[in-house]
């Protein structure tokens, strides 16, 4: 019997979509989750606030979220919201903000949870629900049950994942992305195509991940070339917008593969962005799966709209140019967490110890 999809997200897409949500079906009382400058800059706070005060929602922000949050972070978040009694959370920003809100929920439901003790203790209450409202369009956060989190106890990323972490409402407004520095925007757009590749080639891929999937990588991939030369129209935006959310319904159902697993450690240590980090690994995988899959390597690659390996390889470098060389010790540090990385034996091709340590040669001073 195969499991084909499940994601209980309810996604609304629109402009001005988070002025006309209710939000009191979740209660009178919330915190505002989101980091200290872009939930602002996008205008996406003072549309919360705003229809918040539409319905008397008392509420209190939380705009402490770093970008990489820490446990310590999100612990800081949960308890903020049991100082005000919060029955809810809305989620504003990038990736970070909205991973952060999902273990916020699950220690403000949890008073027995602390940070040493999040990945391994009890959920003995129900998380608090998270309204997520994206101001990227990249990771795909707001319909996934996947946090990812900055962990210093083990010196890397790591992933909180339970089926009671997926948002119960995603709001999509491509405004929100307008004022993106071009850099992330293509960051975040690298990394959504990411997820859409990764799914494509995992083990755990279904009839529905793969039609998802698909969609997404036509919709990003030909987008990369106008992002490459800077630009980016509102209805650029939009599709760059819903095909991120598409990215995250995949890997909701399939999780990442090992390019996730090589780019953590590039962003714990070297502090790239997760897109850009991705984007030094993506190639890799489609010539790997070049090995074992030619026909779905080839139909990624004319979803994308180029021919080639080489041509895919040249039209990510446009986008992130992953131009930055490591000293041969961190490199092959970084092969060894990469290798051993929660991820990197889910795909169908599974890379060999020669082939870990090779894709970080490539760029040793």
């Amino acid at each position: 019997m195969e499991n084909l999809f499940f994601n209980p997200t309810k996604v609304i897409f629109g402009r001005g979509c988070v002025g006309e949500y209710d939000f009191s079906a979740h209660g009178k009382r919330c915190l505002i989750v989101c980091g200290g400058k872009s939930a602002r800059l996008s205008g996406a706070l003072d549309d919360v606030r705003n229809a918040l005060g539409k319905f008397n929602i008392a509420f209190s922000v939380f705009d402490r979220v770093e970008q990489n949050p820490t446990v310590e972070t999100c612990h800081a978040a949960g308890e903020a919201a049991r100082e005000q009694k919060a029955e809810f959370i809305v989620a504003v920003g990038g990736g970070s903000p909205l991973d952060a809100s999902k273990a916020a929920a699950y220690f403000a439901a949890n008073v027995h949870l602390t940070p040493e003790t999040l990945y391994n203790g009890e959920c003995r209450a129900k998380p608090l629900p998270i309204v997520a409202i994206p101001t990227t369009a990249g990771t795909g956060s707001e319909v996934t049950q996947y946090a990812v989190l900055t962990n210093h106890r083990i010196s890397n990323k790591q992933t909180l994942k339970s089926p009671l972490l997926f948002p119960v409402t995603a709001l999509l407004d491509a405004e929100y992305t307008v004022t993106l520095p071009p850099h992330i925007a293509n960051a975040t757009a690298v990394d959504a195509l990411s997820h859409a590749i990764e799914g494509y080639f995992s083990k755990s891929a279904t009839t529905v991940s793969d039609a998802l999937a698909e969609k997404a990588m036509f919709m990003i991939g030909r987008a990369l070339p106008s992002l490459a030369e800077g630009r980016l129209d509102a209805a650029l935006r939009e599709r760059l917008l819903v095909g991120s959310m598409l990215g995250g319904m995949v890997i909701s159902v399939t999780g990442t593969s090992f390019v996730h697993s090589f780019g953590y450690p590039l962003t714990y240590y070297e502090n790239i962005p997760h897109g850009e980090a991705n984007a030094y690994f993506l190639p890799d995988l489609l010539n790997y799966a070049m090995r074992v899959s030619e026909n779905r390597v080839n139909r990624t690659l004319r979803l994308c709209g180029v021919k080639t390996c080489d041509e895919f390889f040249e039209l990510i470098r446009r986008v992130c140019p992953c131009d930055k060389l490591f000293e041969r010790e961190d490199a092959m540090k970084y092969a060894r967490v990469g290798e051993n990385g929660a991820s990197t034996r889910r795909g169908i091709y599974e890379p060999t110890h020669d082939d870990c340590y090779d894709m970080l040669r490539k760029y040793i001073k």
